[in-house]
């Protein structure tokens, strides 16, 4: 009934295949799990997570590296209805990661029926040229017949070439889907040397460090007109440090007061978390520096929006 059900139980030292390297974008709704998959695929937290929609806001690379090839993740924004020009940005660099992908892999949870603007969306996905595999995440939440049922309604499409239950959080189906995933990769030499993690410079994976852990610790308070913006990152000389310099940018002053917090007390455990995930990261001391100014209505303005989001 759903092909990638019967095939996961076979052995995978059965699958015999030379060296194989490509582009696999991980598309699908906000909020479907894509950044934590992608995690869970890689071996190691290279994304930032969030329970809140439009966690992501760039394509962002990130290379998982085996005996038999090199998969190139491409995580991408959540697939929502513009609201503003940040959400337009947002929403086209989802679009943008598809050009030139070996596979597609969309993700789902297990609703019981084709989410309405899943539906929408296939038109866009059917006629691409590569492997298209569909993912129902979440599993391990499902109730009753919902993940057979939306396994039969996104299977009834005729888009996807196999369908793979899986659960990120508790790792089931990962193997399988990345099995499944470099049997359509290409022929060839990797595209990314052997240890690299990803294509983002350090300054970008701290800002994002740091919008996590705001996020995590404003919650409900801020909503996601905040960004971050890494100004100065020195590698001292003189001792094993690493100084990191960032300013925190949201769209009013009551904003900016949820952020810093009384006394200042917000602003240093956002600051002191994000240092321990730097740290974790680089496997060296960090010195985090931040600051958090005022930039008006900036998810409005399509300059600012470019400048604060980056690439």
């Amino acid at each position: 009934m759903w092909r990638s059900w019967r095939r996961s139980f076979v052995p995978l030292d059965w699958v015999s295949m030379s060296y194989r390297s490509g582009i696999a974008a991980v598309l699908g709704k906000t909020n479907v799990g894509k950044s934590t998959f992608i995690n869970a695929a890689v071996g190691r937290k290279m994304l930032i997570v969030s329970d809140r929609p439009q966690t992501t806001r760039n394509r962002i690379r990130c290379v998982y590296t085996s005996d038999d090839g090199q998969v190139v993740f491409v995580d991408t924004p959540g697939l929502h209805r513009p609201v503003n020009q940040l959400s337009s940005h947002i929403l086209k660099e989802a679009y943008r990661a598809l050009a030139g992908v070996d596979v597609l892999v969309y993700m789902v949870e297990p609703w019981g029926a084709v989410d309405p603007y899943d539906e929408e969306v296939m038109g866009r996905l059917r006629g691409l040229p590569c492997a298209k595999l569909l993912l129902v995440n979440k599993v391990d939440a499902a109730r009753g017949n919902a993940v057979p049922e939306t396994l039969l309604a996104y299977d009834a499409l005729q888009v996807f070439d196999e369908l793979i239950p899986i659960s990120c959080a508790r790792g089931t189906g990962i193997q399988e889907t990345l099995a499944l995933i470099m049997e359509r990769l290409p022929e060839g030499e990797a595209l990314f040397p052997d240890g690299a993690l990803t294509d983002r410079p350090l300054e970008f994976l701290a800002a994002e460090i740091v919008r996590e852990k705001i996020y995590q610790l404003t919650y409900q308070e801020i909503p996601y007109s905040v960004a971050v913006l890494v100004e100065h990152i020195e590698e001292r000389e003189d001792k094993p440090l690493i100084e990191v310099h960032a300013v925190v940018y949201v769209a009013r002053d009551s904003q900016k007061g949820i952020v810093i917090g009384s006394g200042g007390d917000k602003l240093k455990e956002i600051g002191r978390r994000a240092r321990m995930d730097l740290e974790a990261m680089l496997g060296r001391q960090v010195f985090l520096r931040l600051n958090v100014k005022v930039r008006p209505e900036w998810t409005q303005n399509p300059e600012d929006v470019a400048r604060l989001t980056g690439p």
